[in-house]
């Protein structure tokens, strides 16, 4: 399905005439200046619903909306925009997305140039990743020292980055009140984001008390946020919640001193309240960041060879954002590693010796997902301590034949029993 989204008035017409053409394999959106369903909104919605997406507006409009308001293009989305003069049509990603060859169709059926852009920057090449500007992390990057930055966060663009992913951290705490307009909520969120610097792309979900999920004003949010989902907290459970400002008026009310607050905290577990409550005429709102939790893999690589790892290790080397280990296990699977995935080698002879556990203790507390590699069994991997990460061990097959390794029992994910 092809979402057609038209940010301007003057582009409705030439949304409307390629649904025309196209009415089972497109839905068109129109923004609306009058509610909450603006340019920014819309493109959202689109962004967040289909794999493609036509863009009637002009170029500037399209290209300031995504650069300037931290809109998030997923991965393998195929992004056009249409001049609504009817001149041409721009693919804006990867021509490896397929937008090259929408922007052809689109073009043989509303008369217009395609302005075709050629070979952009591979999404697989190599980056220099920085998770939330953070630097003390150990090990070094094998991307070159010019390769783009890959920077991780939840704020605004500070301005010194290529290329910016924002994770979905932030949850954000609502108290509504019996007079609260539809539209109330959303306003001074937005107003809080702007405040405040915080992404929009990284709200991953609203919280509230109990039988307040249904409120219009905060529907009305959650719709505007591309369905964020929204939970609910007893009022007795939210009065436990410490938070900074509580309010005496409120606890009589509600049965707890504080919804917005208290309902963000509970809902990032572990996180911390970025932004307090912020109040309009009859409803409140705050920010909470959910802790990072990173993700530590214990490998067992067997020989080494790539044909005697379990499937579930192989799984766990390629979503790994860095490999830990001697050098000879780091170099065993540095052929099954994705572009840009930090090796750390911890004898390799520069500087002193890294202790294995420690550095991939290190990185997992930071948030990253990292597997610490062994050859042989991995029985020679110490269990790490308990942190702010989860801990998965993955025994790798001992020396053996691959035909015998084929007659091996499986458990129900593919992994030997």
């Amino acid at each position: 399905m092809i979402g057609l989204v038209s940010l301007d008035g003057s582009a409705r017409p030439l949304a409307n005439e390629l649904h025309a053409a196209w009415p089972e394999s497109s839905r068109v959106h129109h923004a609306s200046r009058g509610n909450c369903f603006q340019e920014p909104e819309a493109m959202w919605f689109a962004l967040g619903r289909y794999e493609q997406v036509v863009a009637f507006a002009p170029l500037a409009t399209v290209v300031s909306l995504i650069g300037r308001l931290d809109i998030d293009v997923p991965r393998g989305t195929a992004l056009l925009c249409v001049d609504p003069q009817r001149r041409y049509v721009i693919p804006l990603t990867w021509p490896s997305t397929g937008a090259e060859e929408l922007a052809q169709e689109v073009a043989a059926v509303l008369g217009v140039t395609p302005v075709l852009t050629g070979p952009g920057p591979r999404p697989d090449a190599p980056v220099r990743p920085d998770v939330t500007g953070r630097s003390d992390a150990p090990g070094r990057s094998d991307a070159p020292a010019d390769a783009p930055v890959l920077r991780i966060i939840d704020q605004e663009d500070p301005g010194d980055s290529d290329l910016l992913v924002f994770p979905r951290t932030l949850v954000v705490g609502i108290g509504a009140g019996s007079g609260t307009e539809p539209g109330e909520v959303m306003r001074l969120l937005s107003d809080t984001l702007k405040e405040t610097g915080l992404a929009r792309s990284s709200i991953a979900r609203l919280a509230t008390v109990t039988g307040k999920a249904d409120h219009p004003a905060v529907r009305w949010a959650a719709f505007c946020l591309t369905g964020v989902p929204v939970d609910e907290h007893p009022a007795q459970a939210l009065a436990g919640v410490p938070v900074p400002n509580p309010s005496a008026v409120v606890g009589a009310a509600v049965g707890t001193a504080s919804v917005a607050e208290a309902a963000a905290l509970a809902s990032a577990p572990g996180g911390e309240l970025v932004v307090a409550k912020r109040k309009s005429a009859t409803a409140t709102v705050a920010i909470a960041r959910a802790a990072l939790r990173g993700r530590l893999a214990l490998v067992g690589l067997g020989s080494g060879e790539h044909d005697l790892l379990v499937p579930r290790a192989l799984a766990e080397l390629r979503r790994a954002s860095a490999v830990v280990g001697t050098t000879d296990a780091v170099e065993a699977v540095a052929g099954l590693l994705r572009p840009g995935i930090r090796r750390i080698a911890t004898d390799d002879g520069v500087g002193a010796a890294l202790d294995p556990v420690e550095t991939a203790v290190t990185l997992a507390s930071h948030g990253h997902a990292v597997a610490l590699v062994a050859l042989g069994d991995g029985s020679v991997l110490d269990m790490p301590p308990p942190g702010p990460y989860d801990v998965h061990r993955v025994p790798g097959l001992p020396d053996r034949p691959a035909d015998v390794r084929a007659e091996l029992p499986v458990d129900g994910q593919g992994d030997p029993a």
